[in-house]
């Protein structure tokens, strides 16, 4: 294996209760309805706004100037929670080690991420990011990327690192993700599940690896 795409939210950082909490309280006020939880493993888990918002307003398109003012909205409620709750908004246990070796090693490594850029500009500052990729390389929801399980995103992330899907190592939690890895070509998928279900993603059937957090990932670089 000669590189790794990173998912963000969910593998790199365990922040769904952030975001199942800020998409529920948008949603409610949006919509004025309660969102159950089948409804958001297949509308919410892995999917751009633009999806999710079209999902729950019952419309088939959104423009792009709609989908920015709807999700920022929901997005900079989110970033207030992750700062109410900065003991729950970490990187994932092992994981600035496991990227430490990486670097030391010279692997390409970038983030593929549903997050807009508000979002990645955030996580960049917050979490000093650059110190381990180039902002440059990250593929982000830029309102013309497909949502997962489509393959888009991880294609344009291997494009970014000019190397072959084979060779391509994809870290993910949620079920859309590993498929969207699987339908890239990726030639591992590494289930990181502390913050989803390990029995959703063993049922995918395509997963190479699965871990709880980065510590368990030893011997790999």
């Amino acid at each position: 294996m000669r590189a790794y795409i990173f998912d963000f939210n969910g593998t790199m950082v365990m922040d769904s209760f952030m975001h199942e909490t800020a998409w529920r309280h948008y949603v409610e006020k949006l919509c004025h309805r309660e969102v159950i939880e089948d409804e958001f493993v297949k509308h919410v888990h892995g999917k751009t706004s633009a999806k999710i918002l079209e999902h729950f307003l019952g419309v088939e398109a959104l423009s792009k100037e709609e989908v920015v003012a709807y999700s920022e909205e929901k997005e900079a409620y989110y970033r207030e929670l992750c700062m109410e709750y900065r003991e729950r908004f970490h990187l994932t246990e092992g994981l600035a080690e496991f990227l430490n070796r990486a670097k030391s090693e010279k692997i390409p490594m970038t983030i593929a991420t549903a997050a807009n850029l508000a979002n990645v500009e955030f996580y960049f500052d917050y979490f000093d990011l650059e110190q381990w990729f180039d902002k440059d390389k990250v593929v982000y929801d830029d309102t013309t990327l497909k949502g997962k399980p489509d393959p888009d995103i991880y294609i344009r992330a291997m494009q970014k690192l000019s190397v072959s899907p084979k060779d391509c190592v994809v870290f993910e939690d949620a079920v859309s993700g590993v498929k969207s890895a699987y339908a890239a070509e990726a030639g591992k998928i590494v289930g990181v599940y502390g913050d989803s279900s390990r029995a959703m993603l063993e049922e995918t059937g395509i997963v190479d690896l699965f871990v709880k957090d980065f510590t368990e990932l030893e011997g790999l670089v």
